[in-house]
């Protein structure tokens, strides 16, 4: 038997839903970027633990930042700038 939708309730929003799961995966992408390359600056490198996550807030922020320029970057281009 189907239930019924009761007065007040708002059916549910599947983009609402799919926006929370792109930003909990990029979360999870950020934090294994962010983990791994400090666990290589410590490993690989011979760096203390402290340089390590300096280098991988580092390398995390940079992605980030160029993304964002990128993004602008293709906003402002027209169709016929390639």
């Amino acid at each position: 038997m189907a239930e019924g939708q009761q007065a007040g309730d708002e059916p549910p929003n599947p983009w609402r839903r799919r926006r929370l799961l792109r930003w909990l995966v990029a979360l999870a992408v950020t934090g294994a970027v962010y983990g791994l390359g400090a666990v290589y600056w410590h490993v690989v490198m011979g760096k203390s633990w402290d340089d390590s996550l300096a280098f991988a807030l580092t390398l995390t922020i940079s992605a980030v930042v160029g993304q964002w320029i990128a993004a602008v970057i293709r906003r402002k281009a027209g169709r016929d700038d390639g």
